[in-house]
Formats: C-alpha cells, structure tokens, sequence
C-alpha cells in the first residue's frame, strides 16, 4: 500500500485485527499480512498472548516490517484495560517510530465508526454499545450530545475463565467429544469461514430455539468426522446470550425510561446470529454501516480516528473550575476560576491552562496552609458537580504558577502547577481521578 495510511490496532487474546484508512482511499479496509487468518486477523505467538503491551508490539512490527511506519496510529483499548495500558501502549509504538499515536476506548471506536461513515445510523440521544469479544462481554451506555460521546455506565461480563469466546468453543468441541485443543479451535474456526455470516447456523440455531425437537439434531458443521448440531450450538450459546443480558442489565437507564436505548452489537462473537437474534428480541439493534464486519467494527473506527476522519467525542464537554481566594480592600474573597472550557480537554492531550481577562491566570500556592481545594465540574445548566477535594502535596511550588488541568490517556485527570519562572519539567501534577459526568435526571 502507498503511504501515507494512518493504522488502528485492535488486540485480542488470539489475534490482533490491523485496518488502514487514508483521506480520499476509500473505506477503511483490513491489513493484509503474512500468516493472517482471513475473517479472524494476524495470529499472535504464544509469548505474545500473555500481555497487550508484548502483543501490541508483535502486531505493530509485523506491519512496520511489511509496509514501513504509518502515517499515524490509534490504539483501540476495551475499558478494562484503558486505565492500566493506555499509557505503555501509546508509549511503546512512539518507542518503535510510530508517530501520532493515541489511544481510544472501544465504545469510542464504535460510535465513532456509526457517526462518521456514509449511511452512518447514530444521531443525538442515547446508545447502548456492546463488544463481544472472545475475553469478555465489554458494554456501556453513552449519550451522544453534540460532538461529545459521554459513558454514563459501563459494565464487563466474562466467564469463570475469563475468557468467554474459549469457554464457547470449548462446550462445543466438548459437547461433539472433539479434543479442547489448538487443532480443535483451529478446526471449528475454519467451519464458521466456510458458513458465510453464519447464515446456515443461524438458521439451524434459530429452529432450534424455538422447537429443539426435532431442529436440535440438524447437522451445522461437521468436524474430524464428528457432527456439531444445532442443539450442541444452542445449549452452548446460553453462557454467551446471559453474559450479555447481564451486562445490559447492569448499565440500563434510570427507572422510568419509556424502551431500552438501541444496541450497537459488535466484536467477534457479535457474529453468531443466534446471539443478535435473540438480543433483538429486547432490544433494537444498530445495523453496522456497509460492509463492516463486526468483529474488525473497532478496529475500523479506530482506523477512521487515526486519519482524521472521524471525531472520537472523548474530549470532555464540561467546564472544570477551582476555588480560589484572594484579598480586594482587605477583605478575603473567593473566586471560581475556570481551569478549562467545555470540549478543551482531550485525554492524552495537552495541559489546558487557566486564562483570565484574555491572560494566562497566575495563582500564588500555598501548600503549607493545608486548605483543601475544591475543584468542580460544571453541568450543562450550571450545577457544580465537585470532585473530591484535594490539598497540595508538600513540595508544590512557592511562587507565581500557571494553573491548569490534562487528562491522561486512560481518562484520570490532575491539576497542573507550572512555576511562571520555569518550565514544564518543574510542574506539579495533583491527581483528581476521572472527571465526572453530571448526574442524569
């Protein structure tokens, strides 16, 4: 491919999907690579498989050594795993010449990818957004204000093992007496290529569903000689469907909410019809634009991040303000100070730093009064939602500062301290957690 692509990387716990996209090339499409499982994505060795960060490098070097570096890159990250790896992850491709590199959460991806393409189905409101995968059920319930894509909830659903596609294929292969190894996974992946959209098992499963005598004995793949019938699929889907209605259940609206909002379904495991089927059944699902597969659907979105073809909404839409005090003709008097406007902060991005009266804002710290600070969020109608208060660390700077506020890559905020006669290597950072999102009425 020519350069300049811009490239996401969705890592899972087998394989790693690669998509490109470039402004003006067409539609994001999948990385093709030596050793790639068609449908599935670049497998990962073994050593790799124990930690994103070693799979993450696997996968990024396998495509530098095909196609030379991206033009830019995005990391697509479950929430799970956003808080303790957006960071290393961001830091380990700019590590191996990626430039431009960020990380965004996987609702992000996915709404970003429903927003931002032709035909795309999501306008303002309220979405439940559900990834599949074969580690966990990772669901959240967000609202689409403006640019912005806020998380109202988040919930994960996994199995006893912790990984919800293995214990699939495992009650499958088990149930068909095929052996619970390597060759088996490799064997019952190859059937359901073999099953465009899993149309012939859906249709089976779905008969099943609703008379298991006689649709129960309806062969749908076949295997070393061993026959995997509706029935085994069936009684094997019902961990899966559970896991997901959990998941669901936990992140639903407030009492008194009319229907469920719609569900954007995605991830590998999105691709078994029987599991849409049935989640349509309570839910309206959101088709995915064009000819997007679900389980490359993250990836995909992350692509369009990356070449700046879509807004991933992260960017916090709130103000945050802090207290400050001060004397005017003797007498003490507190101010709010806003920190940063609505939409200023981007997770990753720079410093936002306090102005007043069209000028950098200068505070003067006093950590040795040991006065907690109260710093705010400011809703849309005005409401201060506070943070927890905090007090400044012994240490912090003594003279004029800069007062400011980033947000990392995994979302956690901190107020920043930079000394107006220093640079930025001086600066204090005291952690305020993730910012919060006003409460729901």
């Amino acid at each position: 491919m020519n350069r300049p692509h811009a490239l996401a990387l969705d890592i899972g716990t087998r394989y790693a999907r690669l998509v490109v996209a470039a402004p003006g090339a067409g539609p994001p499409r999948p990385v093709s690579l030596r050793g790639d499982i068609p449908g599935e994505g670049l497998p990962l060795s073994a050593a790799a498989r124990g930690g994103p960060i070693e799979a993450l490098r696997e996968a990024y070097g396998a495509y530098r050594a095909e196609y030379g570096p991206p033009a830019g890159a995005v990391v697509v990250l479950p929430r799970r795993d956003a808080r303790e790896f957006a960071g290393p992850a961001t830091a380990a491709l700019a590590a191996d010449g990626c430039p431009r590199v960020r990380a965004i959460g996987t609702a992000h991806a996915l709404l970003a990818l429903v927003r931002h393409t032709a035909g795309g189905t999501a306008g303002a409101g309220e979405y439940l957004v559900c990834d599949a995968g074969a580690r966990a059920v990772d669901a959240a319930r967000c609202t689409l204000a403006g640019s912005s894509v806020l998380l109202r909830a988040t919930a994960e659903e996994t199995g006893s093992s912790g990984l919800l596609g293995a214990e699939l294929d495992r009650a499958i292969l088990t149930a068909a007496g095929l052996s619970d190894d390597e060759e088996g996974h490799r064997r019952l992946a190859a059937a359901r290529r073999d099953d465009p959209g899993g149309r012939r098992l859906g249709l089976a499963v779905d008969q099943a569903m609703s008379r298991p005598d006689p649709f129960d004995d309806t062969v749908v793949y076949r295997l070393a000689g061993r026959d995997i019938t509706a029935g085994i699929v069936r009684r094997s889907l019902l961990p899966l469907i559970d896991a997901v209605r959990r998941a669901l259940a936990e992140i639903a609206a407030p009492p008194g909410a009319a229907e469920p909002p719609p569900l954007l379904l995605a991830g590998g495991l999105a691709r078994l019809l029987p599991l849409a089927k049935q989640l349509g059944r309570s839910h309206r699902l959101l088709p995915l634009p064009g000819e997007v597969d679900s389980g490359y659907a993250a990836a995909v979105g992350g692509a369009l991040v990356a070449a700046g073809l879509a807004d991933p909404g992260d960017r916090y839409p709130y103000a945050v303000r802090i207290s400050t005090h001060s004397r005017t003709a003797g007498r003490p008097h507190t101010e709010e100070l806003e920190l940063s406007a609505p939409g200023a902060l981007e997770p990753g991005g720079d410093t936002v730093f306090a102005v007043r009266a069209g000028r950098p804002a200068e505070v003067l710290p006093d950590a040795a009064a040991g006065r907690p600070l109260r710093v705010e969020a400011v809703s849309p109608d005005g409401r201060p939602v506070p943070l927890p208060d905090i007090t400044l660390p012994t240490g912090s700077p003594e003279g004029l500062c800069r007062v400011g506020v980033r947000v990392a890559a995994d979302g956690a905020a901190a107020l920043v301290l930079r000394p107006v006669a220093a640079g930025p290597e001086t600066e204090t950072r005291v952690p305020l957690g993730p910012l919060p999102v006003p409460p729901e009425t």
